[in-house]
C-alpha cells in the first residue's frame, strides 16, 4: 500500500484508476509495485532466499495452485515427499511470513494461504527455476489427491441416484491416517474444500486437464444439490462441459450435461420452450452421447429424464416406454439407483392418467431406495407417494409419508427436498381445510424464492391463491395465481399449467372479471383436451358454460 501510494503521489496527474489498470495485469503486477529502492518483489526475495531448498521448492510449487487456501497435506503431495517433510516446509514458510494460517476449517485442520502477491512471486520463481514437465507433474499430483479425496467423500453424500461415473484422471491416495482424519465427516470435508475445489476445476479447464475438471465437478454434484448451491453447480458443470467438448471428451461432456439437466430443470426460468420441453430435448441428446460411449447405466439415467420431460407435456405412452427402457437397462447392469429412479418415473408417468396405478411403482421406488441406503431418495420417493395419497383422498397415509420425508430432508439440511415435501403437505392441509395450509405454503414460497426453485414456487403460489380466494381476498388471489400461471408457462408442465389457469379463472370471477376468467378457462380446456384428460376437459367445459349463463 505504501508503494502504491508513493507511485500515485509522484504522479499527481494520474488517477487511482490508472494504477488499478496497471495492476490488473497479473503477470506484470509485481513490476508495477516498485518505487525508488522499495519493491514488493525485493522484499519477498529476502524472505525466500533465506529458506532451505526444500522449503523454497514447496513455496514455488504451492504458488502453482489457483486456490485461496489449503490444508497441511498439500505441500507433501506437491513435493512427492513424506507428509512430515511437507508440514515442516509449511511451518518454515509461515515463520518467514510467506504463508499465513487463516484459521481452522470444518474438519478441524489448520488452513493456510498465500497473499495474492506472494503467490505471484512464487509462480515467478517456479517458472524461473523449475522444469515445465516437473511443474505439470506436481500440479497433477495435487489434482489427483484432491480428486481421490473427493471421490471417497462423495460416496457418503446422499443425493440423486445417478450412476457413479468416473474418468481416467490419475488419483493420488493419501496415507491412511491422514485420509481418515480428513474424511471423518465427508460433508465437513466438502465444506472445507468447496472453494478450493471450485478453483481447481477452473484451473484444470484452463490447463486443458479435462478429465480432472469433469471428474472433480461430478464429485461435487451431490454435495451442491443437497445444500442448495445450484448456481455454483451450474457454473462449474458448464465450464467443465465446455472444456470436455473442446477436448473431444464425450464421456465427460455427457456426465456434465446430466448434472446440468438436473440442476437447471428445477431452478430458474430461462428455458427455451419451457423447462420440461428443454429437459426432453437435452435428454435425447444425452441418451445419444451415452450410447456412443457405451455407458448403459448413464443411458438408463437419460431415459428417466426423457420420461419426465414427456410425461410433463402429456405424452404418457412414450413416457412410459422411456421409463420402462430405463428400468430394463438398470436391472441389466445392476444399477440399483437407476432402478429406483425408473420406478419413480413410472409412477410419475402412470400418474398423469391414473393416480392409483402410480402407487405400486412409487412403493417400489421407495423400497429400492431403502435397499440402496439413500435417505435423500427415500425422502423423494415418500414425497411422491404422499402426493399420490393426497390426490386419491388418503389423508392419513399421505401425512405419514410426508412427515417422514420432512424429517429426512431437515436432518440433511436439504432445501429443495424440504420445499417439495412442504408444498405437498400444504396441498394435503388445504384439501382437509386444515389451518396449517397457509403457513406451510408461505414457508415453501420463502424457501423457493431463496433458492430459485421455480417449480415449487409456482405450486406454493397456486395453493396460496386458492386460499386467498376462499378467504375473500380476491385481489391478492388474482395476483398470486397470475404469477403462478406465468411460472408454470416456463415449466411447460401441461397439467399444472391448465390446473393453475382453472384456479385463476375462478379468482377472476370472484373479482368480478368474467372476460378474463373465460380466457383462462378456454386455454385450460384446450390444454386438457390436447393431453387427452377428458374428465378435466369436461369440468372446464362446464365452467365455460356457466360463464355464459352468468352462474358463478
Amino acid at each position: 500500500m505504501r508503494i502504491a501510494g508513493a507511485r500515485l503521489a509522484a504522479r499527481p496527474q494520474q488517477s487511482i484508476a490508472w494504477l488499478v489498470g496497471r495492476l490488473g495485469d497479473e503477470r506484470g503486477r509485481l513490476d508495477q509495485l516498485i518505487v525508488g529502492d522499495r519493491a514488493v518483489r525485493a522484499s519477498l526475495a529476502l524472505s525466500y532466499v533465506g529458506l532451505p531448498e526444500n522449503a523454497r521448492r514447496a513455496f514455488r510449487l504451492l504458488g502453482l495452485l489457483d486456490v485461496t487456501g489449503f490444508a497441511s497435506w498439500v505441500p507433501a503431495t506437491l513435493l512427492d515427499r513424506p507428509h512430515e517433510e511437507g508440514e515442516t516446509c509449511l511451518e518454515l514458510l509461515v515463520d518467514a511470513q510467506l504463508a499465513t494460517i487463516s484459521g481452522v476449517d470444518s474438519t478441524g485442520q489448520a488452513r493456510y494461504r498465500f497473499h495474492d502477491l506472494v503467490r505471484l512471486y512464487a509462480r515467478e520463481r517456479a517458472e524461473a527455476e523449475e522444469d515445465p514437465a516437473e511443474l505439470l507433474l506436481a500440479t497433477t499430483r495435487a489434482f489427483g489427491a484432491w480428486l481421490w479425496l473427493a471421490e471417497q467423500a462423495m460416496e457418503h453424500v446422499h443425493g440423486a441416484c445417478y450412476a457413479v461415473l468416473h474418468g481416467p484422471a490419475p488419483r493420488r491416495p493419501l496415507p491412511g491416517d491422514i485420509a481418515a482424519s480428513l474424511l471423518r465427516d465427508p460433508l465437513a470435508w466438502f465444506n472445507a474444500e468447496r472453494t478450493a475445489l471450485a478453483g481447481l476445476i477452473e484451473q484444470a479447464c484452463a490447463l486443458a486437464l479435462d478429465d480432472f475438471a469433469w471428474d472433480l465437478a461430478g464429485c461435487l454434484e451431490r454435495y451442491f444439490d443437497s445444500h442448495g448451491f445450484f448456481s455454483e453447480c451450474r457454473r462449474l458443470n458448464e465450464r467443465a462441459m465446455l472444456a470436455c467438448r473442446d477436448a473431444g471428451n464425450l464421456l465427460g461432456e455427457a456426465v456434465m450435461l446430466r448434472g446440468l439437466l438436473d440442476v437447471t430443470t428445477w431452478t430458474g426460468v430461462e428455458h427455451e420452450g419451457g423447462a420440461m420441453v428443454a429437459l426432453h430435448t437435452n435428454a435425447v441428446r444425452l441418451a445419444e452421447m451415452f450410447t456412443e460411449v457405451g455407458e448403459p447405466r448413464g443411458l438408463s439415467d437419460a431415459h428417466v429424464m426423457c420420461a419426465w420431460g414427456l410425461a410433463a407435456q402429456g405424452f404418457v405412452e412414450p413416457a412410459v416406454e422411456s421409463a420402462e427402457t430405463a428400468l430394463h437397462l438398470a436391472e441389466e447392469t445392476g444399477h440399483l439407483g437407476g432402478r429406483a429412479r425408473a420406478h419413480l418415473a413410472l409412477g410419475i408417468t402412470h400418474g398423469q392418467r391414473d393416480v392409483l396405478s402410480a402407487i405400486p411403482h412409487l412403493v417400489s421406488a421407495l423400497r429400492v431406495a431403502e435397499t440402496l441406503g439413500n435417505p435423500r431418495f427415500e425422502a423423494t420417493s415418500l414425497q411422491f407417494l404422499g402426493l399420490a395419497y393426497v390426490e386419491t383422498g388418503q389423508s392419513e397415509p399421505a401425512e405419514r409419508c410426508l412427515n417422514r420425508s420432512l424429517v429426512m430432508s431437515r436432518v440433511a439440511r436439504d432445501p429443495a427436498s424440504e420445499a417439495m415435501t412442504l408444498v405437498t403437505l400444504a396441498k394435503l392441509y388445504a384439501g382437509d381445510g386444515d389451518e396449517r395450509a397457509r403457513p406451510t405454503a408461505v414457508t415453501v414460497e420463502e424457501l423457493s424464492r431463496r433458492y430459485n426453485l421455480t417449480h415449487h414456487l409456482a405450486d406454493a403460489l397456486w395453493i396460496l391463491g386458492d386460499l386467498d380466494r376462499a378467504d375473500g381476498d380476491h385481489a391478492r388471489s388474482v395476483e398470486r395465481l397470475t404469477e403462478s400461471v406465468a411460472l408454470w408457462r416456463t415449466r411447460s408442465w401441461t397439467t399444472y399449467l391448465a390446473g393453475a389457469l382453472r384456479s385463476l379463472g375462478l379468482a377472476h370471477v370472484a373479482a368480478g372479471d368474467r372476460e378474463k376468467a373465460v380466457r383462462c378457462w378456454r386455454e385450460a380446456h384446450e390444454l386438457f383436451t390436447v393431453i387427452g384428460d377428458g374428465t378435466k376437459a369436461a369440468d372446464l367445459a362446464g365452467l365455460l358454460g356457466s360463464s355464459i349463463t352468468g352462474c358463478p
